[in-house]
C-alpha cells in the first residue's frame, strides 16, 4: 500500500456521492491518474483547494489495489484568473480535455505536460488572445500526437507547393493539398499555411508571441478542429467542445 508524491495538473473531475470528487490528474511522469478525493467538497476539507480544474501541485497519492486516493496536495498554482473569464476558461477546458483523450496510464509524457502547463500559464497571466493560444496549442498537440499537418508539400502527391497560387487543406489527407490532387478539402491561404509553419517553430515558452488577425483565426481554427476530429473521432468530448468554439 505505497504512498507516492507526484506533480500533476487536474485535467478533469466528477462529483461523487455527497462530498467526494473523482479527479483526473495529468502527471508528467505517470501520465493519466484517476483518483478519489474524499470529502473534498466540504468547506473545511484540506483537499478543497486542490480538487479544482487546472490546479497544479504535488499530490500525495495512496494506492490500494486498483484504487488511488488523494491524501494531500502541495498546491503550486491554481491558475485562478481562468475562472474569471469565460473564453479563457473554455479554452483551458478544451486543452485539458484533449490531453485526457491521448494520455495513457503509467505513461510518462513530459513534452505534452510542458505544452499544457505553458498554455494554461499564458491563458491565466497574460493578455494573449485565447484563440491564438488555442491555435498554437492545437498545432503542437497534433504534432506531438504524430498528426503534424503537411504544410510545404502536398499531403497526397508530396510535391513542393510553396509556389502554388491555389491550395486546399484536407484533414483526412493530412494537411495542405495541391489543386491537381483529389482531396475534398477546403481552400486555404498561403498566409495561413505560413502562420502554421512559424507557430510550429516556437518553443512552449514562446507561444504567447502568437498574434493573429481575426480573419486568420477564423480560417485556421476550423481546419485544426477537423484535424483533431480525424485523429480522435467526431464523438470525442474534447472535439465536441472544440467544435463549439470554432
Amino acid at each position: 500500500m505505497p504512498t507516492e508524491l507526484t506533480e500533476a495538473i487536474v485535467t478533469g473531475y466528477t462529483d461523487y456521492r455527497d462530498d467526494d470528487r473523482m479527479l483526473t490528474l495529468f502527471s508528467a511522469t505517470r501520465g493519466r491518474i484517476d483518483c478519489k478525493a474524499r470529502n473534498c467538497r466540504k468547506p473545511t476539507s484540506k483537499l478543497l483547494s486542490c480538487a479544482q480544474p487546472f490546479v497544479f501541485g504535488e499530490f500525495e497519492l495512496f494506492e490500494n489495489s486498483d484504487r488511488v486516493t488523494v491524501n494531500g496536495c502541495d498546491v503550486r498554482e491554481t491558475f485562478y484568473p481562468l475562472r474569471e473569464d469565460v473564453d479563457r476558461f473554455m479554452t483551458a477546458s478544451v486543452c485539458t480535455q484533449l490531453c485526457n483523450s491521448v494520455i495513457g496510464q503509467d505513461a510518462s509524457d513530459e513534452a505534452l505536460f510542458s505544452l499544457l502547463y505553458h498554455v494554461l500559464s499564458f491563458l491565466a497571466y497574460t493578455e494573449s488572445e485565447p484563440k491564438d493560444l488555442l491555435i498554437a496549442f492545437l498545432l503542437h498537440f497534433l504534432d506531438h500526437a504524430g498528426y503534424r499537418p503537411s504544410l510545404t508539400r502536398c499531403a497526397i502527391c508530396r510535391r513542393d507547393i510553396r509556389s502554388d497560387a491555389v491550395l486546399f487543406f484536407s484533414a483526412e489527407a493530412g494537411g495542405a493539398v495541391c489543386a491537381g490532387c483529389p482531396h475534398g478539402g477546403k481552400p486555404v491561404s498561403k498566409l495561413a499555411l505560413e502562420a502554421m509553419r512559424r507557430i510550429l517553430l516556437l518553443n512552449d515558452d514562446e507561444l504567447n508571441r502568437v498574434v493573429l488577425k481575426e480573419d486568420l483565426r477564423a480560417e485556421m481554427l476550423p481546419l485544426l478542429t477537423k484535424s483533431c476530429a480525424v485523429m480522435l473521432g467526431e464523438n470525442d468530448k474534447a472535439v465536441q467542445l472544440l467544435d463549439q468554439m470554432s
